[in-house]
Order: structure tokens, then C-alpha cells, then sequence
């Protein structure tokens, strides 16, 4: 048997980008990994600034809001769109809030000496066990977070009489701090509303003690002959998500106090125990095996680690994984290390159906169900529209208005039909009957779908278009010069609102509810909303019309792209040889974020040389031998933007599964893109739609090997297998596993 998926490294950390992440869904620790100096960078998911409605007294009134739409769109028919922009502008007044960090904890032993006369010692992070240790020659230094005792535990070998330092620095407000022999107490303080990077010139950071957070941090400690244990403990005043973080504070730190010290009484031994019998769920149900080379295996490791990641950085009930998934060191993040819902957010959680994260995409499904609450709000107030909205950005509070800026990034309204279209290709995995999944989805894709049917107008060649429109983050270039963003129709917007509309107007055909007014303007929109339109430079067109100049030819962003993937339809040889022309024309060099888009469109095309480029860059070391930042891996193997950015991280588990296993186009397809770097390998568990676990093994890019499972009663039945020429029919009549015979004449194969 293989060793475990495992982060190996030389001597401790001595930046924040070398230490090694652990996290139970809502403690995250950075591990640097210093035997004589344990250092740990704490965060909680539920320890963000503000609270529900900071951004309320800047809100865009309805009537503001209802006179520069219509000012706006008067203006952009007429051409003005430099103009009509900056109506758009008034839209947005405010910003989201900001994830924070707890603080460093350092366990100081002076007294431990390095093995081997001063060579460094490895620390190790095992990613199927989540544990991470320093082997030393005086014993391991083992550190977890565990989700079965709520505690970060770190355990190491202390000489009798050794002196045990406890350190603990926070960059937020200490209200008060309690220390004796082996243990402190910290009361913490979050500030009141943090604003994001780009208004910090005009805006400053609030510390109202009347609307803030408060966070405990616990620590105690033990020694057991020559061992020390230390526990911690953090609480917050966290009520749930779009709830006040008004909890009582003394209660908070009863809580933490009392996992801290139950935890302690354990004992090394008990608690390691109980960590290991409360695994993550679903970790060991996927999992991946490539060739012996070095790249093949740092490939195998990304995928093992970004399902680690997602896992460590989820759990129902909280946050879902944000920007930085669940571990930020900076009081101001890198855009407030929160949910950008143009991208980021949906790209963490594509690897959580056809990779099997199941607490990931509770977690996401939960937040969205309290965005469609605040986003009710936000589109009356400022569309005056049914239905839900959210834009850019968003917090666990519910913000769901465009942020104060430029509204080729700030007013982008589509994001709710984005989750929603997200949330269905989740489902689309789990197996469950289809009645079942059309009852539950149906009211929330009447909403989204509502909501997107009433920004449409009539467009200038006679379709309908919606207004106000965006490509996220690209601009074009008027005739007059002007870089501008606005647009009706975009391409991007015509995708969400075609796919999520075809999607209620089928669950409304399994319920009996196709004469529900919304489904109906919802199937009447599909021969009026075009779908993907090819330019006469045969790429596929992103704006809304033909002919306009690009600002940024080589832009990040692939929205208009979204039809082919994320988007679950077929698409057409004509379709998709302009999407290959619109990603020639983009080129490969990207963000992180933007080569894993990149390398999942071209798994959809079968292109595994394409796939294989992609793949090269994003394993790159992220900090070029000239000094110069790019996207790749940073020593930990976190992802680069640059700068670190956990959705490169987790979107790599989904465009590798892509390269293995594509469902969307009604049958399953094994090995459709097969790059170099994983001409051999072996998989377990991958999720193909509607709901089947794929294991099978392959070599020199051939299928050997391969058993199909149901995972419940919607995916029972007959499914059609191809892989390359070959293809053959499997009956799956129970929860069994079926083996397929490979290279079989097409027919039927039976258990």
C-alpha cells in the first residue's frame, strides 16, 4: 500500500508561506514547525468585522436607485456609455466585510535542542489523517485540530524542568488577559467595519466596541513525565449566519474555558484517538494515484490537498471556504479575504460533487439559502425586481450589494443565478431521485430565475438582452477610446440565465407546475435569450455586440466561456471551436485561479495538450528565480493569484476529475483529456452524474479497469460507458459495485 498523501519538509517555517495548514471546519492553525519555538497562526471561520446592516446607512434608496436605471439605459441606447456608467455607479455605496485574523501562538521550549547536532528536523503534514508532526530524535512534536474536542492539540517531548513559555499576539483589540503557570486567557475585540483595500484611501478601519465581535482564546497545558500537551480553545460571539455577533461574552468564554480544560484532562493518548475515529467526511472515498515521476506525483499531492483544503476549511452551519479558505495571517487581507462571488466562491466548490466534499457543499448551500434571505432586499430596493440578488462581494452577514467602484467589477447582479446553476450541478452528483431534487430546487430557481428575467429589455436586434449588464472585470474600448464595462446580454449573463432557466422549466415538467407564470416566461425567454454567439472572427462573442476592441486581450477572466464549464449543456462543434479560438486568443499565462478555468475548459474540449501546459504552469514554483511574483505554488503549495488565493487550490481537484471523468453531455465519458502528467494512474470515487462512483484504473492514457457504483435510486438503470471508440451499456440494478469488462464489443454488461 502507497503512504498516505503527505507535505514533507526541511526545518521549521520562517515565513508564513512555508508553515502548514490544519483546520476542523471552524479552527484553522498555520504550523511552522519550530521544535524549540511551536508557533501556530490561529483563525475561527465566524471571526469576521461588522455585523448584518454595517453597510446599511450607504445604501442606494429605491428611487436613486430607479433613476439612474432608467437614466442609464436612455443613455446607453443612445451610445452614451461612459455616461450611462456612471449611473450604474450609484448603485453601490458600501463594501463587504472582512475575515480576520485570531492571532500567533507560540509554545517556547529553550530548552529543546535540534536532532543531530543542529540539523533541521522534518515536519510532516499527513493530509488522510490531518495531522502534522516535527520528527525530532527526542520524539515527535505532534500537532492536530480537532473536530471531535474543538481544540487545537499539540503535543512534544519537554525535558523534566524544562521552562514552558506560553506567547500569544493578536493584531486586534486585547479587552483583557489572564495568565498563570501554564495557561492564558485572551479576550479579543474585532473591529466594527474594515473596508476593503481599494476605499482605504478615504475610508478608515472602526473599532465601535458597541458593533463588534469578540473572540476567547483559551490555552492550557500539561506535562506528562517527559511530554508536554497544550490546548486551545476559541470561541467567538457568532449567532449563525446574517445573525448579529451579539452572543454574551461571558458565556463565549465559559465555552471556550470548558473545551479547553475538558480537552486537557484528556490526555495526548484519548485525544489522538478520538481525533483519528472523527475523520473528515467523505475523505477516504476519493482518492487519486498517478505515475512515479516527480511532477505526476506533485500533481496527485494537488489533488489530495486541495480535497484536504476544502474539507479543513468547511463545515454546515458556518462560513463556507472564502477566499483564503480558512487561513488568513492579515487584519487587511488581499480584497478582504472574502466570498467574490464572481468567480471565486463558485470555483472553491466545483470539486465538492464530482470530488465528494459532502460538509463543503452543505456549508455552501446553506450560505447561499441566507444570501436569497438579504437578497430579496437588495433587488427590489434597487431593481425593483422579484427574486434574488447578489453581487461582486459578500460576508457572512449577507451583503449582497454592489460594492462602492467601478461596476466592471462591482455591478454585476448575476451571481444568485451563478450559485443556483452551482448548487444544481451539486445535486446533479448526489444520486437522489430526480422528483426528489426537482422538489427541493424548484423554489429556489423560481427566484433566481424571476430575478434574471426581469432585467431584461428589448435589444436593438430584436432579443431580449439584460441591463444592466457586465463581463466580470473586462472592459471594452468605445469608438471614441473610452474604456468602458458596461454592456446589455453579455455573454455571460446569457449562459446563467439560459441554463438556470432550463433547469426550473425541468423540474417544473417532474412536478406538474409548467403553468406557474414564472416558468413560463422562464421557457418563452429560451427562444428569445440567444445562447452563445460566434463573432465573425469566429471567437465566441463576450459583449453584446460584434467588433468591439478588447482594453485587455489576455484578460483573466473566461466568462463568456461559462456555457462550455462550468455550464452543464452540450454544446455544439461550431460552439465549441469558437471557444477554442476565444482561449488561443486569451492565451495560457493567468492568474491561478485563472489557469485551473483555463485547463477545465480545455478538458471539455479534449484537448489534453492544451491541458497539460496549463497543468505545468499551475505547478510552477510561484516566485520566479528573477525575484518576479506569478501565479503557481508558493513553498506551502498554496496557490498564487498572486498573491495566495485557496480557489487555484480547489478548483485543480475539479479540473483534473474533468480530465478523468465528464458526465454533461448524457453519458459517462472516461479519460476525455488525458494530459502527460497523467497518462497513468488509478482513481476511486469520482462522482459522474446522476450520481455514480467511477473507480478505474488506466495506463499509458488507456482505461484497464472499471467498476461503476450507484450512489442512490436516481442513478439505477441503464448508463451508456464510452471511453475513446469504445463505449458499452452498464446496467446498475442495486448500490452494488459493477465491474465492466473493458474492450468488450458494445453491449450490455451485467453483474
Amino acid at each position: 500500500m502507497k503512504p498516505s498523501p503527505a507535505l514533507r519538509r526541511r526545518g521549521p517555517a520562517e515565513r508564513w508561506l512555508e508553515a502548514l495548514p490544519l483546520g476542523n471546519g471552524r479552527l484553522g492553525a498555520m504550523v511552522w514547525g519550530d521544535p524549540a519555538r511551536a508557533r501556530f497562526s490561529l483563525n475561527e471561520s465566524t471571526l469576521w468585522s461588522g455585523g448584518p446592516g454595517t453597510d446599511a446607512p450607504h445604501r442606494t434608496p429605491r428611487r436613486e436607485a430607479q433613476q439612474a436605471l432608467d437614466r442609464a439605459r436612455t443613455l446607453f441606447e443612445n451610445g452614451a456609455v461612459p455616461e450611462a456608467q456612471e449611473q450604474i455607479e450609484r448603485l453601490g455605496a458600501s463594501w463587504s466585510q472582512a475575515y480576520l485574523p485570531v492571532g500567533d501562538l507560540v509554545v517556547g521550549v529553550p530548552e529543546a535542542s535540534m536532532p543531530g547536532g543542529g540539523t533541521p528536523a522534518e515536519r510532516v503534514l499527513d493530509l488522510a489523517a490531518a495531522e502534522h508532526r516535527v520528527l525530532t530524535a527526542q520524539g515527535d512534536h505532534l500537532s492536530v485540530v480537532s473536530a471531535a474536542d474543538e481544540v487545537l492539540i499539540h503535543a512534544a517531548p519537554c525535558p523534566v524542568g524544562a521552562d514552558l513559555v506560553l506567547e500569544f499576539d493578536s493584531p486586534l483589540v486585547e479587552e483583557r488577559r489572564d495568565a498563570a503557570d501554564g495557561s492564558l486567557t485572551v479576550l479579543l475585540r474585532a473591529p466594527s467595519d474594515v473596508p476593503a483595500g481599494q476605499f482605504r484611501r478615504e475610508e478608515e478601519i472602526a473599532w465601535d466596541p458597541e458593533a463588534a465581535s469578540r473572540a476567547a482564546v483559551v490555552i492550557r497545558t500539561r506535562r506528562d513525565d517527559d511530554r508536554v500537551l497544550v490546548v486551545c480553545a476559541i470561541a467567538t460571539t457568532w449567532q449563525g449566519l446574517g445573525r448579529a455577533p451579539d452572543r454574551d461574552v461571558q458565556d463565549m468564554l465559559d465555552e471556550a474555558t470548558a473545551q479547553a480544560e475538558a480537552a486537557l484532562a484528556r490526555g495526548e493518548v484519548e485525544l489522538l484517538r478520538r481525533h483519528r475515529e472523527h475523520p473528515r467526511a467523505g475523505a477516504d472515498e476519493v482518492a487519486l494515484e498517478l505515475g512515479e515521476s516527480a511532477p505526476s506525483q506533485l500533481l496527485a499531492t494537488s489533488f489530495a490537498y486541495g480535497r484536504y483544503l476544502l474539507a479543513s476549511a468547511s463545515r454546515p452551519g458556518l462560513p463556507p471556504a472564502n477566499l483564503q479558505g480558512l487561513w488568513n495571517a492579515r487584519l487587511e487581507a488581499p480584497w478582504s479575504s472574502n466570498f467574490t462571488v464572481n468567480i471565486n466562491l463558485e470555483m472553491n466548490h466545483w470539486a465538492a460533487g464530482i470530488a465528494h466534499v459532502p460538509q463543503a457543499a452543505e456549508a455552501l448551500e446553506q450560505y447561499v439559502a441566507m444570501l436569497r434571505t438579504a437578497g430579496r432586499e437588495t433587488a427590489r430596493r434597487l431593481y425593483g425586481a422579484d427574486g434574488w440578488t447578489v453581487h461582486h462581494n459578500s460576508d457572512p452577514w449577507g451583503y449582497t450589494e454592489p460594492v462602492r467602484g467601478e461596476p466592471s467589477w462591482s455591478t454585476w447582479p448575476m451571481g444568485g443565478l451563478w450559485l443556483e446553476q452551482l448548487l444544481d450541478t451539486l445535486a446533479a452528483c448526489s444520486g437522489r431521485e430526480p422528483q426528489e431534487i426537482a422538489a427541493e430546487r424548484f423554489p429556489a430557481l423560481r427566484e433566481a430565475v424571476a430575478f434574471g428575467l426581469c432585467l431584461l429589455h428589448e435589444s436593438a436586434d430584436g432579443h431580449l438582452a439584460t441591463f444592466p449588464s457586465t463581463s466580470p472585470e473586462n472592459l471594452w474600448r468605445t469608438a471614441e477610446g473610452t474604456a468602458v464595462s458596461l454592456s446589455e446580454g453579455t455573454g455571460m449573463d446569457r449562459w446563467l440565465l439560459r441554463e438556470t432557466a432550463r433547469h426550473l422549466v425541468d423540474a417544473a415538467a417532474l412536478l406538474g407546475e409548467e403553468h406557474d407564470p414564472v416558468v413560463q416566461r422562464a421557457a418563452s425567454s429560451l427562444d428569445l435569450v440567444p445562447g452563445p454567439r460566434i463573432g465573425a472572427d469566429g471567437r465566441v462573442l463576450e459583449w453584446h455586440r460584434d467588433g468591439l476592441e478588447e482594453v485587455e486581450p489576455h484578460h483573466r477572466h473566461v466568462s463568456h466561456l461559462g456555457f462550455l464549464y462550468p455550464g452543464a449543456a452540450p454544446s455544439s462543434p461550431s460552439e465549441e471551436s469558437a471557444a477554442a479560438a476565444s482561449l488561443e486568443a486569451r492565451g495560457d499565462e493567468a492568474t491561478g485561479w485563472s489557469l485551473v478555468w483555463k485547463a477545465c475548459l480545455w478538458a471539455r474540449l479534449r484537448r489534453a495538450d492544451r491541458v497539460q501546459a496549463l497543468f505545468e504552469l499551475y505547478l510552477r514554483p510561484a516566485e520566479a528565480e528573477d525575484g518576479t511574483a506569478r501565479s503557481g505554488l508558493y513553498p506551502n503549495l498554496f496557490s498564487a493569484h498572486p498573491p495566495f488565493q485557496i480557489d487555484g487550490n480547489l478548483g485543480i481537484v475539479a479540473a483534473m476529475a474533468e480530465c478523468l471523468v465528464q458526465s454533461h453531455r448524457g453519458e459517462i465519458e472516461l479519460l476525455p483529456a488525458v494530459p502527460e502528467l497523467m497518462a497513468d494512474g488509478s482513481v476511486r470515487g469520482l462522482r459522474a452524474r446522476p450520481g455514480i462512483a467511477v473507480d478505474m484504473t488506466w495506463s499509458e492514457g488507456t482505461l484497464t479497469q472499471l467498476t461503476l457504483r450507484a450512489l442512490g435510486p436516481g442513478a439505477l438503470g441503464t448508463h451508456r460507458v464510452r471511453c475513446g471508440d469504445w463505449s458499452s451499456l452498464v446496467e446498475l440494478v442495486d448500490l452494488e459495485p459493477v465491474e465492466v469488462s473493458i474492450g468488450s464489443s458494445p453491449g450490455r454488461v451485467r453483474r
